[in-house]
């Protein structure tokens, strides 16, 4: 069950350069739709590499959709129970920048207005593009320079639970204010905002 109020990170790329890797194991979901990379170091992709997909040794390119925080790839239609997939490109390397509490999540859809003469007395819309957006409160940092951090990519991570499960959104967003409130006789607050750069994406436990 999803609790409300939980935790949540932000991580950013460290120093080092992105690492390739080639041939990496993944893991099927219960419908052999989407596939993890098992290695969970590897898991946050380099969103400027592109990645490539074998599947039963022979390299595909058509079909599948890449997630990239998280390390999954997404087949249109179920894959067979014998299938292998492997995958291979550059994954970085991340650490937390910060921690934090009270977050909210907002999902975004833009629609073109479609509407003609045959449409009738009704309006008809079609889907343009989708962004989101995300607020939380309350961080810890390490001691780097936060505010240097503004305008920059970062990888967003909202905890839906505590513990082992850890069921989360996760997605890469720009790191875009930083609304610091102090009140006479109350804590120090601080509103951070991101906007999302990609998608935002549902990691089930």
């Amino acid at each position: 069950m999803a609790t409300a109020g939980k935790v949540g990170r932000v991580l950013v790329q460290s120093q080092d350069a992105p690492v390739a890797f080639a041939n990496e194991a993944t893991t099927a979901s219960q419908d052999r739709k989407r596939y993890t990379i098992t290695d969970a170091t590897k898991c946050y992709w380099d969103n400027t590499c592109d990645i490539s997909v074998k599947l039963n040794n022979q390299t595909v390119t058509t079909d599948y959709t890449v997630e990239y925080p998280g390390g999954v790839i997404v087949f249109d239609t179920a894959l067979l129970e014998t299938d292998v997939v492997e995958v291979s490109g550059q994954y970085v390397i991340v650490e937390q920048l910060a921690g934090f509490f009270s977050w909210s999540l907002t999902v975004n859809s833009k629609t073109i207005d479609s509407t003609c003469f045959e449409s009738g007395e009704w309006e008809e819309f079609v889907l343009g593009t989708k962004n989101f957006n995300a607020t939380a409160e309350k961080y810890w940092k390490t001691s780097e320079d936060f505010s240097q951090r503004i305008g920059s990519e970062v990888i967003v991570v909202l905890y839906c639970d505590f513990g082992i499960a850890q069921t989360r959104f996760e997605g890469y967003a720009t790191f875009e204010t930083n609304d610091i409130n102090s009140g006479a006789g109350e804590l120090i607050k601080d509103k951070l905002s991101f906007k999302g750069t990609k998608g935002i994406y549902f990691r089930a436990a």
